[in-house]
């Protein structure tokens, strides 16, 4: 069992269908959800909804879509204000989604950083790639 929550925030329904596509790949895995930034949302209700979808006392990954939008910067703001055992990271995509749900160790630093560089490896022209073979 994972020892950390994973809560997806987004402009729209991306979180839920990054979840949706994880879950094709992954099955059913607990301790993830989403939280989606509706048009109505201003940044405070959309920080109150983070705040409620937080499990209390439990370590939360908090994965968001776009450095600098409103569920990036809501979830600093949320994040700077709690102990040290919320995590976020922004630029979510499957591949990172997938490893986060699958993580067995703990959340720090290490898990963190693997995340990050195993999301950067992962994307590639392939075009290039493809050109540079002929």
């Amino acid at each position: 069992m994972r020892p950390f929550e994973v809560l997806i925030a987004s402009h729209g329904p991306l979180a839920d269908g990054l979840l949706a596509a994880a879950r094709m790949i992954c099955g059913e895995v607990q301790g993830v959800s989403t939280l989606s930034l509706l048009p109505e949302d201003s940044p405070e209700s959309f920080a109150a909804r983070l705040r409620a979808a937080l499990a209390p006392g439990r370590p939360t990954l908090i994965l968001t879509d776009l450095y600098g939008g409103t569920p990036h910067n809501v979830a600093c703001a949320v994040v700077g204000r709690e102990p040290s055992e919320l995590r976020c990271v922004a630029g979510v995509n499957l591949g990172m989604l997938i490893e986060a749900m699958t993580a067995t160790e703990p959340l720090d630093d290490a898990l963190v950083e693997r995340l990050v560089i195993s999301s950067r490896e992962a994307i590639v022209d392939v075009s290039a790639r493809l050109a540079a073979r002929r």
